[in-house]
C-alpha cells in the first residue's frame, strides 16, 4: 500500500533542464507558486516510479487554475470527432469506427504561438498529431538554436519514443496557434492490440515518415562526406 501523497517524495525535470529532488508535495506546491514549475513540467513519483506532468497531479493541478487531467472527461472537445482526425495523414485510411475509438483515448490540445510542447531529453509518454497550425522542432548546441524540422498540419511528432522508449530528441515549439491531437504511447499500443488493422495503418504511416527523415539525413551526410573528400 502506497503512503499518503503528502508523505511521498518527487523529482522534477525543471525549466532549466535540470533534475531536482527528492522533495515533498508541499515543496512542489511552493515551486509552482514561485513559477519554478509549470503545468507541463515533468514530475517523477519515487513511490509509484511513474512520470506525469505537474498539471495532471491531483495535489498540484488546482494551482494552475484549471483541472487539466479531467477537462476532456467532463466534456469532449468539439474537434474530437472522426471527421477532424481524418485530416491527419496517419489516420487517413482508418474507418469511422476506428477513428471513433481514437477519440475515446486521446484528447485535443490547443496552444497559442511560441509555446513549448516538449523538451529534448525529457521523458516521453505521448505522441502529437497536428490538426491545425505549425510546430518547429529544434535542438540547442552551444546555446545556439538549430532548426531540425518544421511540422505542418496533418503531420506528427514525438513518435520516435514509441519505438525505442527513449526520451524526446528535440524541443517542439508552436510557430503559430495550433490544434493538436495527443495520445499516450500506452493508449496507442492498446489500440494496436485491440484493433490491429488500425494499428498497422498508423504504425506504417509513422514508419514511412521516419524512413523519409532517415533518407534525407543520409543524403546530407553523403554530400558532406563527398565535399570533404573533394577538399582533401
Amino acid at each position: 500500500m502506497n503512503p499518503p501523497v503528502a508523505a511521498q517524495t518527487f523529482r522534477v525535470w525543471a525549466l532549466d533542464d535540470s533534475m531536482y529532488g527528492p522533495v515533498t508535495l508541499e515543496v512542489l506546491r511552493d515551486w509552482v507558486r514561485d513559477e519554478r514549475i509549470v503545468a507541463d513540467s515533468w514530475v517523477f513519483c519515487e513511490t509509484s516510479r511513474r512520470w506525469q506532468t505537474a498539471g495532471q497531479m491531483p495535489g498540484l493541478r488546482m494551482l494552475f487554475g484549471e483541472d487539466l487531467s479531467s477537462a476532456v472527461d467532463l466534456e469532449p472537445h468539439p474537434m474530437l470527432k472522426p471527421s477532424i482526425l481524418r485530416r491527419v495523414r496517419a489516420f487517413g485510411d482508418l474507418s469511422d469506427e476506428d477513428l471513433g475509438a481514437l477519440t475515446r483515448v486521446g484528447d485535443i490540445v490547443q496552444l497559442p504561438a511560441f509555446q513549448t510542447i516538449m523538451r529534448a531529453a525529457s521523458p516521453s509518454d505521448a505522441l502529437y498529431f497536428i490538426i491545425e497550425g505549425q510546430v518547429r522542432q529544434r535542438i540547442h548546441v552551444r546555446q545556439r538554436e538549430i532548426l531540425i524540422a518544421v511540422k505542418e498540419a496533418g503531420s506528427a511528432f514525438g513518435y520516435i519514443s514509441l519505438f525505442d522508449g527513449g526520451p524526446h530528441v528535440t524541443d517542439a515549439v508552436t510557430d503559430s496557434p495550433v490544434t493538436l491531437f495527443r495520445i499516450s504511447t500506452t493508449k496507442l499500443r492498446e489500440i494496436c492490440v485491440r484493433r490491429p488493422e488500425a494499428g498497422v495503418a498508423i504504425l506504417f504511416s509513422l514508419g514511412r515518415s521516419l524512413a523519409q527523415r532517415i533518407r534525407s539525413d543520409d543524403r546530407h551526410l553523403y554530400e558532406l562526406v563527398a565535399l570533404n573528400q573533394g577538399r582533401s
